[in-house]
């Protein structure tokens, strides 16, 4: 995030990250991260952001994963602030960038992640429900048997 400027070397310049370093930075972290291991191509972390980093012109390994830290912190306190808000939420990102987050995603996420309350209540409606329909079979059957009684004693 900090490099040293040209000029004087005692002032510190700053440089954003642009969207297309970032969309960079996570795409390379998705496809590296499960290589790493005694299994995989890549020994430990360290050495996969120095792969990331070589591939992000002027970004060092440590900037490449505070800033992949970064955008992670930021996506999930999104998404908890942004939980039951209208269809599209802007929430800003390092005072330059914006994420978009679709609260469609979200909802499919929070309807995985019921309260208790709610998984008891479907599990007695569901309960309620077996009752019933047990409850309706076993009428069938007694008019059936009704039916046939009244059809051999009347018939005979």
């Amino acid at each position: 995030m900090e490099q040293l400027s040209n000029e004087n070397p005692h002032i510190k310049q700053i440089t954003m990250w642009s969207d297309r370093e970032t969309r960079l930075l996570l795409d390379r972290y998705d496809s590296y991260s499960p290589e790493i291991g005694p299994m995989g191509k890549i020994r430990n972390k360290k050495e996969m952001w120095q792969m990331i980093s070589e591939e992000i012109e002027g970004r060092t390994a440590k900037q490449c994963e505070e800033r992949f830290k970064t955008v992670m912190k930021k996506r999930k306190t999104a998404h908890r602030k942004n939980k039951h808000t209208s269809r599209e939420k802007r929430q800003r990102v390092d005072n330059e960038q914006e994420v978009y987050m679709s609260t469609l995603e979200m909802e499919k996420e929070v309807d995985k992640k019921k309260t208790l309350q709610e998984t008891l209540l479907e599990i007695a409606q569901r309960k309620e429900e077996a009752r019933e329909r047990r409850h309706r079979e076993k009428m069938e059957s007694l008019n059936n048997i009704h039916q046939l009684l009244t059809n051999l004693l009347y018939t005979s």
